[in-house]
């Protein structure tokens, strides 16, 4: 469940405007394998799951990265 709702904050941050292409790019393809990775374990019926630590670390900094670079991006549009 962790992993859908990090996927789909990356794909709602990846849409904010005045993200640049590459970042928004690399935000969509995260946010597609994180939900496509949770739909997958989601889907299992039996077995042991261990999660990598990556899965709860990755969507924190990936919105924190996006956060930071529209602050300075509108930080700078302000200043001008």
């Amino acid at each position: 469940m962790f992993s859908v709702l990090s996927g789909l904050a990356m794909v709602v941050l990846a849409v904010v405007p005045g993200i640049k292409a590459k970042d928004r790019m690399w935000a969509l393809i995260a946010g597609a394998l994180y939900i496509g990775y949770g739909i997958y374990v989601a889907k299992q019926t039996s077995g042991t799951f261990v999660f990598p630590v990556w899965i709860f670390i990755i969507p924190f900094g990936v919105v924190i990265y996006l956060i930071v670079t529209l602050a300075k991006r509108y930080g700078a549009k302000e200043g001008e």
